[in-house]
């Protein structure tokens, strides 16, 4: 998730109101806290190790992005958050992401930002796709959290087009939209390795009653 792809700070809470930022960005630290500590409740250790990893890397993405306004790193890593998404839904990841390879070259004539932002997109369709068809473990709620975060996304790019486009302004007025949608995200993903069933038979059963 970003917000522009140069230059000037266009988030209106940004640096107007600091408070909501740490908020946000704790918010988003408690969500990786929620995926670590389903270590306990999970059903396979590997899918949890993936999901912990995708949600460390969301945590330092948006360490740069909501509290520093620093774009190129925090797109950067929101690659490799895409990239252990991935891996989690699969340890044989298709061959066309190796196609990805093309892009290398794109950076000695592009701004970095640009080739990071493309990167970042082809690896969350990608992630969407993979998850959808090879994620074993509550696959539903992983991909409801990926198409959240998707959506986050389209409010992000609409949100920046009055800025870049010369679309009218008031489709700023998205803004809030961004949150609606990446903040549940964020909780869906970080519960999704959490083993239901198991949780089931924790519940103290009913005494029988005599008859």
């Amino acid at each position: 998730m970003y917000y522009h792809c140069a230059g000037h700070d266009s988030r209106p809470h940004g640096r107007v109101f600091p408070l909501i930022t740490g908020l946000l960005f704790t918010f988003i630290a408690i969500c990786f806290g929620i995926a670590a500590l389903s270590f306990f409740l999970c059903k396979s250790k590997r899918d949890w190790l993936f999901l912990t990893l995708a949600l460390g890397f969301t945590l330092w993405a948006d360490y740069f992005l909501i509290l520093h306004d620093r774009h190129l790193p925090g797109v950067a890593v929101f690659c490799f958050a895409h990239g252990a998404y991935i891996l989690r839904a699969t340890n044989k990841p298709p061959k066309f992401l190796l196609g990805l390879a093309l892009l290398i070259p794109a950076f000695f004539w592009l701004d970095p930002i640009y080739v990071f932002t493309a990167l970042y997109a082809a690896l969350f369709v990608s992630n969407i796709y993979i998850t959808a068809r090879h994620l074993k473990h509550n696959r539903l709620l992983a991909v409801t959290g990926l198409l959240l975060f998707a959506a986050c996304d389209v409010c992000v790019l609409i949100f920046n087009l009055p800025g870049y486009f010369g679309a009218p302004s008031w489709l700023r007025n998205i803004y809030p939209m961004i949150w609606v949608f990446y903040l549940p995200s964020q909780v869906i993903l970080a519960i999704s390795a959490i083993d239901f069933r198991f949780i089931k038979t924790l519940r103290p059963s009913a005494p029988s009653q005599a008859p």
